[in-house]
């Protein structure tokens, strides 16, 4: 794979638009999603289509980190959604 790169303007909203040879490359298709990160200095953007389940895990984990989340908490909620259609079914 060869690097492209190409210098864009930023602008005060924080858009900008990708490079055509770059669109090229990553075929986002209308509409499509991007997963961006920062890696040090650096941004990198991968097609949301092309990431793999493990790269989704980490991506679900460190947002799940970030706002604190816990396994605990998440299966609490399971356990209340499941219980929400017997509920409701008894109710009927």
């Amino acid at each position: 794979m060869m690097a492209t790169s190409e210098v864009v303007k930023v602008s005060s909203k924080g858009r900008f638009t990708l490079p055509i040879a770059i669109r090229k490359g990553l075929s986002p298709g209308k509409d499509g999603y991007l997963y961006v990160t920062r890696v040090g200095h650096l941004i990198v953007m991968k097609k949301v289509d092309d990431l793999s389940l493990d790269e989704i895990s980490t991506i679900l984990q460190s947002l799940a980190k970030e706002r604190g989340i816990t396994r605990d908490l998440l299966m609490k909620e399971v356990e209340r959604a499941r219980a929400r259609p017997r509920e409701e079914h008894a109710k009927t």
